[in-house]
């Protein structure tokens, strides 16, 4: 199992790299569309004629004139290239220039054709740039980006997940904004954090167009939270949650998606659109309120454990491959006595039982006929078979550590 999934780290760094190259290639793509809207390639082929002629047409004038005693100005074809490339963008080396009076005057007008096309030319690829940062600013482009973290709607709590990103990302991090808040407020935190790449998409994030424009294929993960940015409320932010989680899964339906909810009656629709997380607005206010009546240390506890300022955090942490099939004492003393923290439990993955673990493989007749009916309409016996997560808080002692076990840990 654990070269399997080496096996697949493998893989999906070979993947990183062609979503790298991908995403190159898109944004070489999209600066070529814009290229061409201006009209750019039509005035470079009309710069490179301008070349060729001019080329051309001086080689043949000045050819075999010699100034001084033996000295050739034009003794090849690209001798009259590099003095009409020279000539056009006004750089004027010296080192060669026409003899003939013909040539002359063919030089005057080509400085002055050189001036106006160079003016053009510079002119219009500074547009380009200027019009790109500028509909950057205002969340009108399109994003070319992979391996990026998506965060659909905006409130109060955004600005801390933001936070939290830069904390725990240990490499240069990609995030996509995808709301309806003004221009003005997206350069406020751009500027707040330096150290995120933020792209900002402006629109409705239940939108598959603008989820599109957000580059929501390419990127690895997806927060949706209650929005309120815009003229939008906290009153409908659920239903908005729901649709847009709808709305992504279709777009790509193996993304990791985490939902923010207002109503936790709500929580069963966002199951249905197959949501991987979801937090409950103010789900543990009740439990922390009620508990520090009682007990006044466990909402500083949590508090402690769950502060990004704090010195000791939750992890998630792979288990070794010595500690499969050992027991979680042994596991947990190990971590312990190296100090590498403390192990409170582990996400264990069990298969969920099909309709094929239910059927015998003997001999039995009418598990045969199950079977071949529906075999014969096509339709899978094992199903998806999804791996189902449980968490096991201090499992005992006696637990036996399995191969996809990942261990929960409090520590540095």
């Amino acid at each position: 199992m654990r070269m399997l999934n080496l096996k697949k780290e493998g893989r999906s760094r070979g993947k990183m790299t062609g979503r790298q190259k991908s995403s190159l290639f898109a944004k070489i793509k999209n600066l070529y569309l814009s290229l061409r809207k201006e009209n750019l390639p039509k005035l470079i082929i009309f710069v490179i004629i301008i070349v060729l002629f001019g080329g051309i047409f001086i080689y043949f004038v000045e050819q075999g004139k010699v100034i001084g005693e033996s000295q050739q100005m034009f003794t090849q074809f690209f001798d009259g290239l590099w003095w009409t490339v020279v000539t056009i963008t006004t750089v004027g080396y010296g080192d060669k220039y026409p003899i003939t009076e013909i040539g002359k005057i063919f030089a005057i007008f080509l400085m002055f054709i050189g001036v106006v096309v160079t003016s053009i030319l510079s002119g219009t690829i500074a547009s380009i740039f200027v019009d790109k940062k500028l509909k950057e600013g205002r969340g009108l482009q399109t994003i070319s980006t992979k391996n990026h973290i998506v965060i659909c709607g905006w409130n109060n709590n955004a600005e801390n997940i933001l936070e939290g990103l830069v904390k725990l990302s240990k490499t240069e991090i990609e995030v996509v904004l995808i709301n309806e808040m003004s221009p003005e407020e997206f350069q406020a935190i751009s500027v707040k954090f330096p150290e995120i790449h933020l792209y900002f998409v402006r629109g409705d994030f239940t939108n598959e167009n603008i989820l599109t424009r957000g580059a929501i294929r390419g990127a690895k993960a997806a927060i949706i939270l209650s929005d309120n940015s815009g003229q939008n409320t906290i009153t409908n932010a659920d239903e908005r949650t729901i649709l847009a989680t709808l709305a992504i899964k279709s777009l790509r339906n193996e993304i990791l998606t985490s939902a923010e909810l207002v109503n936790p009656e709500n929580r069963q629709h966002l199951i249905r659109a197959k949501v991987d997380e979801i937090l409950v607005n103010g789900e543990f206010n009740g439990f922390l309120l009620s508990t520090s009546a009682f007990s006044a240390g466990i909402p500083l506890l949590v508090k402690e454990i769950l502060s990004f300022e704090s010195k000791y955090m939750i992890k998630q942490v792979p288990v070794p491959s010595t500690f499969i099939g050992k027991s979680f004492k042994e596991f947990l003393d190990y971590f312990y006595n190296a100090g590498k923290g403390i192990v409170i439990g582990v996400l264990s993955e069990e298969k969920k039982m099909t309709l094929d673990d239910l059927l015998s493989e003997g001999s039995d007749a009418i598990d045969e006929f199950i079977k071949r009916k529906f075999k014969e309409a096509e339709v899978n016996l094992l199903g998806e078979q999804k791996e189902e997560q449980k968490i096991l808080l201090s499992p005992g002692e006696d637990y036996i550590i399995g191969e996809t076990d990942i261990a929960f840990v409090i520590g540095r």
